[in-house]
């Protein structure tokens, strides 16, 4: 089906402008069950969102706050696959995170950096540089209560998709309310299924999916539900399933709900089609899966991404 909210979808095919990620990098010390790590580790929301755009396209931002010690190999790497001029250094250090892993594949997320200091050092509108007007489409993964002043600015600047991952700390039913509000500016919003449970007192996905696009201001939902896949749901009553890809075990799923977004995003300007957008989001979901930290070679992706999209196609 075509999204007619977004102008003249037809247009929109070999897109020229920027996707962008806007959010956080952390740095991640990953602890395996047996022991041994994979120390500093490029991660956050924003970094594997922006990944999952990358897969598809070529001109895509990534911008976020880094510390002072944020330099050298890691730089590099980034530099490699995005454009960084969204970046922008702050005189604290990058915020940190231990992951680590249970033998039943449990991740438990401890944050070396305060929930205070995340916030102190979050991007303004104001510092979002002018090379990337306008954008074709952002993932936005702010404090919730910056995103009125977000979606202000992005707008002005002529941005065309907005989609808020709501952090999983709000996602609760006293601010069920303000959720909503939120939800209404922008054009697409994307929690988990725990996250949506909290937030709505709803169990069953169907049921969540329906309250949100129905009844909170969401103009499309794109649920995220783990090794079950997502829904995806547009204010006209549409809902499709997109099942998981079959491809090899998961190395590490950190991440892989951020590059979903990611792909999604671009999916849903690029075709103004909510089933493919789905697609593209599951595929980019696929490659998060199969390694350590948010970046990965991207020699022979596009091949293996079409391999993957025509799976979808054919399921």
């Amino acid at each position: 089906m075509r999204l007619y909210a977004l102008a003249c979808p037809e247009t929109l095919t070999m897109t020229t402008g920027f996707y962008l990620s806007i959010g956080n990098v952390i740095i991640d010390d990953i602890i395996l069950p047996d022991g041994s790590s994979r120390m500093g580790r490029l991660g956050g929301g924003a970094v594997h969102a922006v990944m999952g755009m990358r897969v598809w396209h070529s001109r895509v931002g990534l911008a976020a706050p880094v510390g002072s010690d944020f330099g050298g190999d890691q730089l590099a790497e980034l530099a490699e696959h995005f454009d960084l001029s969204g970046l922008c250094y702050r005189s604290t250090p990058t915020p940190r995170a231990w992951q680590l892993f249970e033998t039943d594949g449990t991740r438990n997320e401890v944050f070396r950096t305060s929930f205070a200091e995340m916030l102190a050092i979050c991007l303004n509108p104001r510092e979002l540089p002018a090379v990337y007007d306008p954008p074709a489409g952002i993932h936005l993964h702010c404090s919730p209560q910056e995103v009125p002043l977000w979606a202000a600015a992005l707008r002005q600047r002529g941005c065309r998709m907005i989609l808020w991952e709501p952090w999983d700390g709000f996602c609760i039913a006293e601010n069920l309310a303000e959720f909503s509000r939120y939800a209404a500016m922008v054009d697409a919003v994307s929690p988990n299924l725990d996250e949506a449970r909290h937030l709505t007192g709803l169990q069953a996905p169907e049921k969540i999916i329906q309250s949100l696009v129905s009844e909170h201001g969401v103009k499309v939902a794109a649920l995220r539900m783990g090794s079950a896949g997502s829904l995806v749901a547009d204010s006209s009553g549409h809902i499709y399933r997109i099942p998981i890809y079959p491809g090899p075990a998961p190395v590490d799923v950190t991440g892989a709900g951020n590059a979903y977004c990611g792909g999604f995003i671009v999916g849903l300007v690029e075709s103004g089609d909510l089933h493919q957008a789905g697609w593209y989001g599951g595929v980019s979901a696929s490659l998060a899966l199969q390694q350590f930290g948010a970046l990965y070679p991207l020699a022979g992706v596009e091949a293996e991404t079409a391999h993957r999209l025509t799976w979808y196609h054919q399921a």
